[in-house]
């Protein structure tokens, strides 16, 4: 029974392994695994039935400790190399050499989904493993890019303006950032676009960063990026910076460039009328120049006024 679902958290069905794997217990976790005989085989399996892989949750989670004692049982069961067939993730089952088959609705690779929330440690230690090694299994290769979105590590870094995460993979693991997403969209790009939407002195530091150390091709959809950019510091940086190029491009013009004309809606006779009186606009004459209906209209606003004005009445300036 060691090996069977005793809790639920966030809708996950979980075995006291699976659980000591999730809150980061790893003196746990070693004794409910050698002690108690927890099969590991059988914790990936309950995950996998829920859509979830055990890598999977460490890297998410963070625990980079279960992960230095996981990660060697984990490569061992990817001999031979897991292949992905349509949406289909097939990989092979601890112990048993035999395939598991789950839908994963998240494309990202174990690796990718460390880089999106900042745990630097476990791209670190995921790094190292396998620095001089020929072969990298793609759930762990930081350059791996994403089947659907089409980013890697370098690329994910960019989009959340991660700029202390972007530097280490730069730095320590030479990761590529020349690569494009599925939309074509270099570095640079998708971190103009991101900065749209959370502007942060990270993103500028960024930003410099990619075009002053990365050496990205600040030229490449110049135009794409200077349209989504609003942060004041970097269109004056990235403008200078195009100038020196001899691109002269400012976001005015840019903007006035691809300028989309919008449709022209005929304005009716009561807006040319509120228009047109300003400050000495009177909804009595413009009630009765508009036509019909117009005493019935003026009756029940006076009608509502007179109910509510002995009401309004009663409120005087010291709030009695």
């Amino acid at each position: 029974m060691i090996d069977e679902a005793f809790i639920t958290i966030h809708e996950l069905n979980m075995s006291p392994l699976a659980y000591a794997l999730w809150v980061g217990r790893l003196v746990t976790f070693q004794f409910l695994h050698k002690k108690m005989g927890a099969s590991l085989t059988e914790m990936e399996e309950l995950f996998i039935e829920q859509g979830k892989t055990a890598i999977e949750i460490i890297c998410s989670n963070g625990s980079i400790e279960i992960l230095q004692y996981y990660l060697p049982y984990y490569i061992k069961s990817l001999k031979p190399a897991p292949s992905v067939i349509g949406d289909i993730n097939v990989s092979v089952d601890f112990q048993r050499s035999t395939l598991v088959e789950t839908r994963v609705k998240n494309t990202y690779t174990p690796v990718h989904i460390a880089c999106e929330n900042g745990h630097v440690n476990i791209i670190n230690y995921i790094y190292s493993q396998f620095r001089d090694k020929k072969s990298i299994p793609h759930t762990l290769d930081i350059d791996f890019q994403d089947e659907s979105s089409g980013e890697n590590c370098a690329l994910i870094a960019c989009r959340k303006g991660d700029y202390k995460m972007a530097k280490f993979l730069h730095e320590v693991c030479q990761a590529n950032f020349k690569a494009n997403n599925k939309r074509f969209e270099n570095a640079i790009v998708i971190t103009a676009a991101s900065s749209k939407r959370k502007p942060t002195q990270d993103f500028y530091n960024l930003f410099v960063y990619l075009v002053e150390v990365v050496k990205i091709d600040i030229a490449y959809m110049h135009e794409e990026a200077m349209l989504l950019l609003e942060d004041r510091n970097i269109i004056k940086y990235f403008e200078n910076k195009l100038q020196k190029k001899g691109i002269a491009s400012q976001k005015n013009n840019v903007e006035r460039k691809y300028e989309i004309s919008r449709p022209i809606i005929p304005v009716s006779k009561e807006e040319m009328m509120i228009e047109e009186q300003g400050e000495n606009f009177q909804i009595r004459k413009c009630l009765e120049d508009t036509g019909d209906n117009t005493q019935s209209i003026w009756s029940s606003i006076e009608e509502d006024d007179r109910i509510r004005t002995p009401f309004i009445s009663t409120f005087t300036l010291d709030g009695t």
